[in-house]
C-alpha cells in the first residue's frame, strides 16, 4: 500500500468523526489541497490532491464545486511538470491536462445528488472539450445521473425521481442558444429520463445482482416524464437541420415505449398520455415537414403503432398513416428513396409477416413509370422534385439503391436532364454523380459528359466520381480513367486513385487488359505515399481477384510491398494475401517478415529519438482468419522464414510477433509442426532453441508442448538459464476461472510432469523435480493469496446467502 492510499485511509475515518480536532485537522487538509491548485504545476501533486479532495468531499461539499470550477479554468495556462521539468510530449499520454480534468470529473461525481444543477453545469462544460476522452467521461456522468436507480429511487434516502426532475428543470432554464449548444447531450439525458425501466446492483463477495423493473408513476416520474417531452418539443425548433430535428424525434420516441404491462391504471395512463402527446406533434409536422423527417416519422409510428399498449395509441398512429398516405409528393419520395418508409396496410403488417413482401423490384417498376412521365411539360416539376430529395442524406449510401438506379435511368434516357443538374446543382448532387454520368456514358449525349468531365479532372473536381462512374461502361474511355490518375496524382487526391484502381479491375476483367497499366499507375502513387488504405477499399473485388491471376510475380510482389505500412493485417487485407498466397507462398512469407522487420524499425526510431508514434503499428494479428489455411499446408517453408528473421528479432518478444503466425497456423500443436521443431531442437544451436521456445510459450502451457519441452531439457546444460525459459513455457495456464483457477492449473500441470520423475534421462528426472516443486510452491501461495482475497471480499461485501 502506497503512502498516499495509507493517507487516504486514515483521513476517509476521520471524515465520519464530528470533533473540534478532527474539524481542525480536515480544515488544514482541504487549505493546503487549495494552494496546491492555486500554485502548483507538478502533476503528481495535483493527482494526489484531485484523489484526496475526492474523500474530503463529504465535508467540504460546499466549496468543493467552486475551487474545481477555478481550477480546470486555470488549466490551459499551466505547464505541467514531472519532478520540476516540464512533461515530455511522449508521457503526454497519461499525463497531461485531459488527465487531471477526468480526475476532476470524478471527484465532482461525488457530489451530483448534493448540488446537481451546480454539477450539470460544470458537466456541460466538460462535455465541450476538445479532449475525446473528456467529453465522453463527463457526458456518461451526465446520462448515470439521469438513470433510474432502484437503490436511489427507493432506498434510505428515497430520492424518487429528484435528481432528474432537478436536471430537467436545468435544462429548461437555459436560453435558446444554450440548449443548442449542448443538444446533444442533453437529448440523451432526455432520452434517458424518459426510459422505461430501471435498474439497481448489489455486490456479495463472489457476485453482483443485476435487478431491473418498470418505472410506475410515482415519485415524481408522471410530472418529470411530462416536463421532458415539453423540453423536448421545445428543442425540436432551435435548428431545422434534418440531423438535429431527427435526433428529437428519436427522443420524443423514447417517451412512448413501455416496457411490460401494468395493472397500475395510474402508470398505464401515464403511458397513454406520452404516447398520444407525441403521436399528435409528429402529426402535425407531416403537412410541413421535410420529406427526410417525414420517412421518420412514419418508420416510427408505425411501430409505436404495432407495439400500442391500448386502442387509443393505436388510433392515433393510424391518424398519422392517414396524413401520410395524403401526401402525394411523400408517396412519390417513398417508391425512390424510402429506406426507412413503410409499405403496406399497416393492420395487415402487425398481422404477418407475408404481408411486408413488398420487394425492391415493386419499387423500380414504380420508378419506371415515373420515368416514362417525365417530358417537356412536367420537365419543371421532375427538375424541382429531384432537387428536393437529393437533399436526402444517409451514412450509407448503399441505401438509395432505387434512386440511384432512377438516375442512372435519367441520364441514359434524359441526358439533357442529367446534364442541367450536374452543370448547374454540382455541389447538391455530388452524392448521385456517379448514377448520373454512369448513365450519360451510354446516352446519346456521350460527347457532351465527356466534354464536362474534361473540364472536371483540369479543375481537379469529382475525380473519384468520374473514375467510379466508368465501372462497366468503361472500356473504351480508358483515356478518362488515366487522366483522372494524371490529374488525381498532382493534386493528392488519394480517394481518386483507389476508385481507379478499384475500377481498372473491373474493366480488366470485361477484356480491357491495358487497365492493369492504370491500376499499376495508381498503386504506384498510393505507394509514393506509404498509403495502403486502398487495401481496405477493394478486397472484396471479385475483379480484382482476376487482376492478380493476370499479374506477373513482379508485379504481386510490389503490391505486396505497399502493404507493409498497414498500420494492421485486418481480415480485408488477409483476402488480398490469401490471393496472392495462391501464386506465389514465398512472396506472401517475406511479406509478413517484412512487416516484422517494420516494427522492430519502428522501435529503434523510438528509442533513439524518445517520440511515441501515435499510429499504432501491429506486425502480425493476434489471429489469422484467412492466410492460415494456407500457411498450415506449408509449416517447413513457414518456420524457415521465421528462423532466417530470429537472428535480427528480440527472443522476448518474438513469442509475441513472428511467433503468432506460428500459432494462427496451428492453433493446436500437431505431430507435423512438433517433428519440425524437434529437428531445431536437435540441432542443439542456441538461437534454434530460443526460437523453439518462442513458439512453444504461444501455446499457454498446452500438454502438446511437453514432448518439445522434454527435448530441450535433454539437450541444454542441466539447470541453465534455458531451464527457466522452458518451465516459464510450461507454467503458462492461459485464461482460468474460478476463484481457485490457478490452483487448480498449477495441480493440473504437477500431474502431467509425474511421468517425468521415473524418466530413462536424469535430466528429464532432475527438471521435472526441480518444476514440480517450483509448482508445489506456486499452488500454496496462490491458494494463501485467494484465501485472503475471499475473506477481505467477505469483509467488504458481506457473505452472500452461505454467510452464517
Amino acid at each position: 500500500m502506497s503512502q498516499l492510499d495509507l493517507r487516504l485511509a486514515a483521513l476517509s475515518k476521520l471524515v465520519d468523526i464530528e470533533s473540534a480536532a478532527v474539524d481542525q485537522r480536515l480544515s488544514e487538509e482541504f487549505n493546503r489541497i487549495e494552494r496546491i491548485f492555486q500554485n502548483s504545476n507538478e502533476y503528481d501533486e495535483l493527482s494526489d490532491a484531485l484523489k484526496t479532495l475526492s474523500v474530503l468531499v463529504p465535508r467540504f461539499h460546499m466549496a468543493t464545486l467552486p475551487l474545481l470550477e477555478t481550477f480546470v479554468r486555470s488549466l490551459p495556462n499551466r505547464v505541467l511538470t514531472e519532478s520540476g521539468s516540464p512533461i515530455t510530449s511522449a508521457r503526454h499520454r497519461y499525463r497531461s491536462n485531459e488527465s487531471l480534468l477526468r480526475e476532476t470529473i470524478d471527484v465532482v461525481e461525488n457530489i451530483r445528488f448534493l448540488h446537481t444543477e451546480q454539477v450539470v453545469s460544470f458537466l456541460l462544460e466538460m462535455a465541450r472539450a476538445s479532449d475525446k476522452d473528456v467529453k465522453a467521461k463527463a457526458e456518461g456522468v451526465l446520462e448515470a445521473l439521469a438513470t433510474f436507480d432502484l437503490d436511489v429511487f427507493y432506498g434510505d434516502r428515497a430520492l424518487g425521481a429528484e435528481p432528474q426532475a432537478r436536471m430537467v428543470a436545468h435544462f429548461a432554464r437555459l436560453q435558446n442558444d444554450e440548449l443548442l449548444t449542448n443538444a446533444n447531450i442533453i437529448l440523451r439525458v432526455l432520452s434517458t429520463v424518459l426510459s422505461p425501466s430501471m435498474e439497481g446492483h448489489s455486490w456479495s463477495y463472489d457476485r453482483v445482482t443485476i435487478r431491473r423493473g418498470s418505472i410506475g408513476s410515482g415519485g415524481g416520474i408522471s410530472a418529470l416524464r411530462s416536463e421532458a417531452i415539453i423540453l423536448a418539443k421545445r428543442m425540436y425548433s432551435l435548428d431545422t437541420s434534418v440531423e438535429h430535428r431527427r435526433h428529437v424525434l428519436q427522443t420524443l420516441v423514447c417517451a412512448t415505449r413501455q416496457e411490460a404491462p401494468t395493472s397500475d391504471e395510474e402508470t398505464s395512463a401515464m403511458f397513454e398520455r406520452d404516447a398520444i402527446v407525441v403521436l399528435e406533434f409528429m402529426r402535425d409536422l407531416v403537412a410541413t415537414e421535410a420529406l427526410p423527417l417525414i420517412q421518420k416519422i412514419e418508420n416510427q409510428s408505425y411501430w409505436i403503432y404495432f407495439h400500442g399498449a391500448t386502442p387509443a395509441i393505436k388510433n392515433k398512429a393510424l391518424e398519422i398513416r392517414d396524413a401520410l398516405d395524403a401526401h402525394a409528393e411523400y408517396q412519390i419520395y417513398k417508391q425512390l428513396i424510402g429506406f426507412e418508409g413503410i409499405f403496406g396496410k399497416w393492420e395487415d403488417l402487425s398481422r404477418s409477416e407475408a404481408a411486408w413482401d413488398y420487394s425492391d423490384n415493386k419499387r423500380r417498376e414504380a420508378a419506371r413509370t415515373y420515368l416514362e412521365e417525365i417530358d417537356d411539360t412536367s420537365y419543371t416539376t421532375w427538375f424541382n422534385r429531384i432537387l428536393n430529395f437529393s437533399h436526402t442524406r444517409s451514412n450509407d449510401l448503399a441505401a438509395f439503391p432505387v434512386y440511384y438506379d432512377f438516375l442512372r435511368s435519367i441520364g441514359e434516357k434524359h441526358p439533357g436532364f442529367a446534364l442541367d443538374l450536374l452543370s448547374n446543382h454540382e455541389e447538391l448532387m455530388k452524392p448521385f454523380l456517379i448514377a448520373l454520368l454512369n448513365g450519360l456514358w451510354i446516352s446519346a449525349n456521350q460527347s457532351d459528359v465527356e466534354s464536362l468531365v474534361k473540364c472536371w479532372i483540369v479543375d481537379g473536381r469529382n475525380l473519384a466520381s468520374v473514375a467510379k462512374s466508368l465501372y462497366q461502361v468503361g472500356t473504351s474511355r480508358l483515356d478518362v480513367l488515366a487522366s483522372v490518375v494524371e490529374r488525381a496524382t498532382e493534386v493528392d487526391d488519394r480517394e481518386a486513385l483507389i476508385q481507379a484502381m478499384s475500377v481498372a479491375a473491373n474493366l480488366f476483367l470485361a477484356g480491357a487488359s491495358d487497365s492493369k497499366a492504370i491500376f499499376m499507375r495508381s498503386l504506384r502513387e498510393m505507394s509514393k505515399r506509404e498509403d495502403a488504405s486502398w487495401a481496405n477499399n477493394i478486397w472484396l473485388n471479385r475483379d480484382f481477384r482476376a487482376l492478380i491471376d493476370a499479374m506477373e510475380a513482379d508485379e504481386r510482389s510490389e503490391l505486396l510491398a505497399t502493404l507493409t505500412l498497414l498500420p494492421e493485417l485486418n481480415y480485408q487485407t488477409e483476402e488480398l494475401l490469401y490471393a496472392i498466397a495462391k501464386h506465389d507462398l514465398q512472396a506472401v512469407l517475406d511479406f509478413l517478415v517484412g512487416r516484422l522487420q517494420h516494427a522492430r524499425a519502428l522501435a529503434k526510431q523510438t528509442r533513439e529519438t524518445g517520440k511515441y508514434e501515435t499510429d499504432r503499428f501491429e506486425a502480425i494479428p493476434y489471429q489469422l482468419n484467412k492466410l492460415n489455411e494456407i500457411l498450415a499446408r506449408v509449416p517447413d517453408a513457414l518456420l524457415s522464414a521465421l528462423r532466417r528473421d530470429f537472428d535480427g528479432e528480440s527472443s522476448t518478444l518474438f513469442s509475441y510477433r513472428g511467433a503468432r503466425i506460428v500459432k494462427s497456423a496451428f492453433p493446436e500443436l500437431d505431430d507435423s509442426l512438433e517433428t519440425l521443431l524437434l529437428k531445431y531442437v536437435e540441432s542443439g544451436n542456441e538461437l534454434d532453441i530460443e526460437f523453439v521456445l518462442g513458439i512453444l510459450r504461444t501455446y499457454e502451457g498446452s500438454p502438446k508442448i511437453l514432448n518439445v519441452c522434454k527435448a530441450i531439457v535433454k539437450t541444454v546444460p542441466e539447470r541453465s538459464n534455458t531451464w527457466n525459459e522452458v518451465a516459464a513455457a510450461l507454467e503458462s495456464t492461459g485464461v482460468v476461472r474460478g476463484e481457485y483457477g490457478m490452483v487448480e492449473a498449477y495441480e493440473s500441470k504437477v500431474l502431467e510432469l509425474s511421468s517425468w520423475v521415473n524418466d530413462d534421462d536424469e535430466r528429464v528426472r532432475t527438471f521435472a523435480e526441480w518444476l514440480i516443486g517450483s509448482l508445489q510452491s506456486l499452488i500454496a501461495q496462490e491458494r494463501q493469496r485467494t484465501d485472503q482475497n475471499l475473506a477481505l471480499r467477505k469483509y467488504q461485501y458481506g457473505g452472500g446467502k452461505d454467510e452464517n
